[in-house]
């Protein structure tokens, strides 16, 4: 007896899903809360700057029917809460996050899916531990904020104001209205407190060390080398995204690229029905290559 695990099969009947399971994973900089969901293959997401994983949310609820799925809040950020004086908050601080919350869960061989900043996160654990690693999702992969922005921004982090006092300046205020002009409600709203709420050291250090063209470089450094297979996907209203994704796109040794129309820099959010098909897909396919190619 065969089972449907097409989307049109997992739509039609009822499904027996894992409860979700929220937890904390302590570390000695802090917290780190996670939020794992489903059975099947592993799914894990790695958000972008000021995100928590809460972003990820209506893909997974598609998803964890056929998809073992793990989001989480990287240090600083939403519920990975409080953080330790000494904490960093560069991509290797939050690869090597992602890999501690893996190993505590016996998280191998999983599709990581990273988001913006999330992508050079994501990139930089699978080239560090490939243990963790099968195939790799790039969405909206591209500098979080300006140089010229960050050198603004930075005006105001010795201040004693939480961001949203700041966020009444026309330059915190025009960024993340940007940043978030297409994502739908209530997400929008989620998003821009996620932002608000953050302390103003830890959006300054973050932003600083996902910027500036050594980790744009480094980022294509990783693709090129990487033998895992990669999937990018950007909306074609993302114009820095869209260069970003053709530039890695060409690097890479075995990669596919999906071009989202009328979509902007949150596919996930903006339309979920059809990033979730494209990652199902690709991740699909990935498992049908790996098994053919353990059989050989």
């Amino acid at each position: 007896m065969s089972i449907d695990l097409s989307w049109a099969g997992l739509l039609s009947c009822e499904i027996r899903v894992r409860n979700p399971q929220s937890m904390i994973v302590k570390t000695r900089h802090g917290p780190l809360y996670y939020d794992l969901s489903g059975e099947g293959p592993p799914l894990v997401f790695a958000s972008g700057w000021a995100m928590s994983g809460e972003c990820w949310r209506p893909a997974v609820d598609l998803l964890k029917r056929k998809y073992r799925c793990l989001i989480y809040d990287s240090r600083g950020t939403g519920r990975s809460h409080p953080i330790s004086p000494d904490a960093r908050f560069e991509i290797d601080d939050h690869a090597d996050d992602l890999k501690t919350i893996l190993e505590s869960l016996e998280i191998f061989d999983a599709a990581l899916v990273g988001h913006e900043m999330g992508a050079l996160v994501a990139a930089v654990c699978a080239e560090r531990h490939p243990q963790t690693v099968n195939s790799l999702v790039l969405v909206s992969p591209r500098q979080a904020i300006s140089d010229r922005d960050i050198k603004q921004l930075s005006v105001f982090t010795p201040a004693a104001l939480a961001l949203r006092e700041l966020a009444a300046y026309p330059l915190i205020r025009n960024v993340v209205a940007w940043r978030f002009r297409s994502a739908p409600q209530p997400y929008r709203d989620i998003l821009f407190n996620e932002f608000a709420d953050l302390d103003p050291r830890i959006a300054y250090e973050t932003a600083v060390s996902a910027a500036g063209t050594e980790n744009v470089a480094r980022l294509e450094r990783l693709v090129s080398r990487s033998d895992s297979r990669l999937l990018i996907i950007c909306g074609e209203k993302d114009k820095r995204g869209v260069t970003q994704a053709r530039r890695l796109f060409s690097l890479a040794r075995a990669g596919k690229l999906a071009t989202m129309s009328d979509c902007g820099f949150l596919p996930m959010l903006e339309y979920t029905g059809q990033f979730v098909r494209l990652l199902d897909r690709f991740v699909v396919s990935s498992l049908r290559t790996k098994g053919a190619m353990s059989r050989t």
